[in-house]
């Protein structure tokens, strides 16, 4: 119990052991996505159809831009879960704001790959739904003061 506690007369709230099983899943998911999204820019991924390199290679770099700071902004914000620290929270809620951003974007101008086939559309809910989930978890940990 730190000397703030004590002074507070507040006992430590212990964090629980599937904090770290999230944390690391958290890290493994962002980071694939990440890695995958930055391969696929670079024309490094060998599994790319003509028509997916076409699509990734007409994106403009504002757009590249903040899909990378979803990705990578989630990957971070599994490292401050992991840290405890309640900058996880921020970091999830910006990923997730720009996730919906940018699949906004892609809809209203009729890019998508959520609109090519069951599967894009499958992945992007995915992507979505557990982005939200992530920033619920964190949520709800800050509010009981796991993060700090």
């Amino acid at each position: 119990m730190s000397k703030d506690e004590v002074d507070k007369g507040q006992t430590p709230v212990k964090s629980p052991w599937h904090m770290w099983v999230v944390g690391i899943m958290t890290l493994l998911w962002n980071g694939s996505g990440a890695l995958t999204f930055l391969m696929a820019h670079l024309g490094m991924l060998s599994n790319l159809s003509s028509e997916e390199a076409a699509y990734y290679a007409a994106q403009p770099l504002w757009y590249v831009i903040l899909v990378n700071i979803a990705t990578w902004g989630a990957f971070f914000a599994g490292i401050a879960l992991l840290l405890k620290s309640r900058l996880a929270f921020t970091l999830f809620g910006f990923s997730f704001a720009v996730i919906v951003l940018t699949d906004l974007i892609e809809l209203v101008g009729g890019n998508s790959r959520a609109l090519v086939s069951e599967g894009g559309m499958n992945l992007a809910l995915m992507v979505l739904v557990i982005a939200f989930m992530q920033l619920l978890y964190t949520w709800r940990w800050k509010k009981m003061g796991v993060l700090k």
